[in-house]
């Protein structure tokens, strides 16, 4: 099913896009079954083409391959919004405005400072020690993890704050529903590693969830929900690091497959830390406007021509 295309020539909240072009609950069925069939195809297509090829990649380069399979799932959201709706790219990020580069750079900025107080926290504890990694290996590798981690990032909120959550509003039509089940798919993609703390690991991605998707709730779009998403990754490799990404960072976790909560103090002390950085987000980035308006309480360049 096909419907006739309906840009929005005023600003819409991203969420919401589907509701205001009077999409159907059919019309995300039927491209769900498109979706399905491009996945089906892609992975096909991997399954044929990667195996030969992984012998002559460099194992350096072995890190970025998930970044990879993922920002490869692009391609065919883009074409079912555009041959199921007829939306273009914008009108899953921003519909009826332009791309505000300047969020998400703004909104990275104040999410990373309580992202690097828990890394100077490990760092006192002893938590953190230095990477195996060199300086110059990690320098080298740099502009490339971030260009990886801007890509990846920019398509994991595209497809799940962006078009499934328009999908959802249509299909629910609640916006809480919408929130909760887009966070748990969410999480639920993110299933397959095999660690001890395997319900941390879940109770951190479905926090994230629903912190990107009340950020994006609140903002009408999805620039600062993709700085923090972006930021967030990125540090993680970078002073952390993950078994399944091996990506160069500065740092590693002492541990690298820490036990689960293993009771109320674990699980305190996990709210507590996602307490204060969102709370931090909300008190300097959202309070203050400087997420949405720009430096000084200005708005930006992009956001006046909007």
């Amino acid at each position: 099913m096909t419907v006739d295309f309906v840009p929005a020539r005023e600003p819409v909240p991203v969420h919401l896009y589907g509701m205001w072009a009077g999409r159907r609950r059919r019309s995300y069925l039927a491209a769900l079954a498109l979706f399905i069939g491009c996945l089906i195809v892609l992975g096909l297509v991997l399954f044929i083409l990667v195996p030969p090829l992984l012998p002559l990649i460099p194992k350096d380069l072995y890190g970025f391959l998930p970044l990879l399979a993922i920002i490869a799932l692009l391609g065919p959201v883009l074409l079912v919004a555009r041959v199921v709706h007829k939306q273009s790219p914008m009108d899953l990020i921003a519909p009826g405005r332009r791309l505000d580069i300047g969020m998400a750079f703004r909104s990275a900025l104040v999410f990373a400072v309580p992202l690097l107080g828990q890394v100077v926290w490990s760092l006192w504890t002893g938590e953190l020690v230095p990477a195996s990694a060199g300086m110059g290996t990690f320098l080298l590798w740099m502009p490339f993890v971030i260009i990886g981690f801007v890509l990846q990032a920019s398509t994991e909120e595209i497809i799940f704050r962006g078009y499934l959550a328009q999908g959802l509003r249509v299909v629910c039509r609640n916006t809480p529903a919408m929130v909760l089940i887009s966070s748990v798919l969410f999480t639920l993609a993110h299933e397959g590693g095999d660690q001890q703390a395997v319900w941390a690991a879940r109770a951190q991605i479905f926090v994230t969830a629903l912190f990107l998707s009340w950020l994006t709730v609140r903002l009408g779009r999805l620039e600062a929900a993709m700085g923090v998403h972006i930021i967030n990754n990125i540090l993680f490799i970078w002073f952390i690091g993950a078994e399944q990404i091996t990506l160069p960072g500065l740092f590693q976790s002492l541990d690298p497959d820490p036990p689960d909560f293993a009771g109320w103090t674990d699980i305190l002390t996990f709210v507590g830390i996602h307490a204060v950085s969102i709370g931090f987000y909300w008190l300097v980035g959202l309070r203050t406007g400087f997420v949405e308006r720009g430096w000084a309480g200005r708005p930006s360049a992009r956001a006046q021509q909007a």
